[in-house]
């Protein structure tokens, strides 16, 4: 499957290959995958952080930079390795700690990367797949959304009515479209 493919197989344009696999080992306790439900590693949320830190979230580079670097520090204090290499059970006991720090202590630092890591966790993968994440549309699939519509006819606007019978349309989808049409 496609959307199996992870930050390994893409080149960074922001990250480097030990800052991907921390942004990914955080990603993947946030959205993990269970059997049968791609989580953010398959769903590209790595890529996704990566081109968008490279792009129009570049103001945010020395915040992950810093806010991993201190990761990585509190990993290595508190198990004696990387954050990417700390089980499942310590990473998700780090990030519960973050999660704490981002509610009770707003001016935290580390609770401030907490919740921005976890903004675009979710804006990976959820937003539509021209911007990296969402690989295979496996966010939209996962909620039954069914992505980008020109629009909806009156019979789809009725209460009941299961959108995830739609077909799922990506904008590239929607630009084939336009070009279909010429």
């Amino acid at each position: 499957m496609s959307g199996s493919a992870s930050s390994e197989d893409s080149a960074l344009l922001f990250l480097n290959r030990t800052e991907a696999r921390a942004v990914a080992a955080f990603t993947s306790e946030l959205i993990p995958s269970e059997e049968g439900s791609p989580g953010a590693v398959e769903a590209g949320v790595t890529t996704y952080i990566d081109r968008a830190l490279a792009g129009f979230m570049r103001d945010l580079q020395p915040v992950y930079r810093r806010g991993l670097e201190a990761l990585a520090d509190l990993a290595a204090e508190r198990f004696g390795c990387s954050f990417g290499e700390a089980t499942s059970a310590q990473k998700r006991h780090l990030i519960a700690e973050l999660d704490d720090l981002g509610r009770n202590e707003p001016a935290n630092f580390l609770g401030q990367f907490f919740r921005i890591v976890r903004e675009h966790t979710i804006q990976g993968f959820f937003g539509d797949p021209a911007y990296g994440g969402n690989r295979d549309t496996v966010g939209w699939k996962l909620v039954g959304f069914p992505g980008a519509q020109w629009g909806y006819t009156s019979e789809q606007m009725q209460r009941g009515v299961d959108s995830r019978t739609f077909p799922i349309l990506t904008v590239k989808d929607l630009y084939a479209r336009i070009g279909e049409a010429k």
